[in-house]
């Protein structure tokens, strides 16, 4: 779960991403937004996950924070960061684009883009 310190966005992004490759949507969930919740149901957000990552994908890994961002257009005034996720396999990689914002004054992801761009 998130902590009170919402300095640091990239860790947010990398436990959420890292979460999902472990196949524990339950706890990548809890990470998310009231907003995003109220949109996406946790088995939406398991089936957007296996369509880029199978389960038979096989070990999922180096999972790594890649480009980060702390201005882009869109940003709303509570984001703390933009962050780009890699998630590396055996034959090919993807990767998970998330927006970190505070909620109650804990980091939360707010929006998941997944895929490679």
């Amino acid at each position: 779960m998130p902590t009170q310190n919402t300095s640091d966005y990239r860790q947010i992004a990398l436990v959420f991403v890292s979460s999902m490759a472990a196949r524990d949507y339950v706890k990548a969930y809890a990470i998310t937004t009231e907003e995003y919740r109220e949109k996406t149901s946790v088995e939406q957000l398991r089936s957007a996950f296996e369509a880029i990552v199978p389960t038979d994908w096989g070990t999922a890994g180096p999972i790594e924070v890649g480009q980060t961002m702390t201005s882009w257009p869109g940003k709303r005034h509570s984001d703390l960061g933009w962050a780009y996720v890699s998630i590396g396999g055996d034959v090919y990689s993807e990767a998970v684009t998330v927006v970190v914002t505070s909620e109650n004054r804990e980091a939360r992801i707010r929006e998941v883009e997944f895929g490679r761009p």
